[in-house]
């Protein structure tokens, strides 16, 4: 007799990642995978100032209106605005959305408030009402959760003719893709990536530009076991115990095989891309 049994599915991963956020746990392993790729000063920042954003002709106006969009414990946008109001002297209206409390909870605007006012939103972003339009709208790896299409075009609808939306994400083929690739078998749905929002971008007909860039980091041989357990914590979205030990030795493999050995060190690359949209009701 030809029994015909389905798989049994994972919940949504999205609601998943969402779940883990919302958790003490899951905000720390996010904020630990963030200093071991990008230091405490944030190099992903730094490339964002210097790349992009110092670059648009928003940095004329004497006050911006900005959205951080998952903005998690608000360490990025604080330094971006930092780095705008030294530059330029440009002072900021802020809407912060952050769907997890324990994140929200850890944002501090006490080094921005001379220069900034702040409005919090604590919750899931297709719930926000928002007081747009903003001349900039970040998304700094924070699209993973999206609810497809529509999403977007909630996005989308945050700009006016001059303003500038910015999306950061590692690019289809990259370190992190390849790693997630291995533990995000077996959901019902998956993560919203890069290439879901270029084809959403392209059905809608917005234009925007690419700018491709690289994360590289260090860590001694003596430490890789640790780094290991690190990444494979937060990729794992809480789910660790339960994947078992042939998923985190294919993580592991995955790792090594894109490691550069450097005397007691190995070195690791992530590629990553800031997706710029301008001009959305031009287009």
């Amino acid at each position: 007799m030809n029994l015909n049994i389905s798989p049994i599915l994972l919940p949504s991963i999205k609601l998943t990642y969402r779940e883990f956020l919302s958790t003490q746990a899951g905000g720390d392993s996010f904020m630990r995978f963030r200093r071991a790729l990008y230091t405490e000063s944030d190099s992903l920042v730094q490339v964002l100032n210097s790349c992009v954003l110092q670059g648009l002709p928003m940095v004329r106006k004497d006050v911006l209106r900005v959205c951080d969009i998952g903005g998690a414990d608000g360490t990025r946008v604080r330094s971006i605005l930092r780095f705008l109001h030294a530059k330029f002297g440009i002072r900021f209206a802020l809407d912060f959305v952050e769907q997890s409390t324990y994140l929200m909870g850890a944002l501090s605007e006490c080094d921005i408030s001379g220069f900034t006012q702040t409005q919090r939103f604590e919750m899931l972003f297709e719930d926000a009402t928002l007081r747009g339009p903003y001349d900039l709208v970040l998304l700094i790896h924070s699209i993973f959760a999206f609810e497809n299409g529509p999403t977007v075009d909630k996005v989308l609808s945050l700009a006016a003719g001059d303003s500038t939306i910015v999306a950061v994400s590692n690019s289809q083929e990259s370190l992190l893709a390849q790693l997630k690739k291995v533990l995000d078998s077996g959901y019902q749905d998956a993560r919203f990536e890069l290439p879901d929002l270029l084809r959403v971008l392209d059905q809608r007909g917005v234009r925007y530009r690419q700018i491709p860039f690289t994360t590289k980091w260090a860590v001694p041989n003596a430490d890789l076991e640790e780094h290991i357990s690190l990444l494979y914590d937060w990729l794992a979205l809480g789910r660790q115990d339960d994947l078992g030990d042939e998923k985190k030795s294919e993580f592991r493999d995955v790792l090594q095989r894109n490691a550069i050995k450097a005397g007691e060190r190995l070195m690791f690359s992530e590629d990553e891309v800031a997706v710029v949209i301008s001009g959305v009701l031009d287009r």
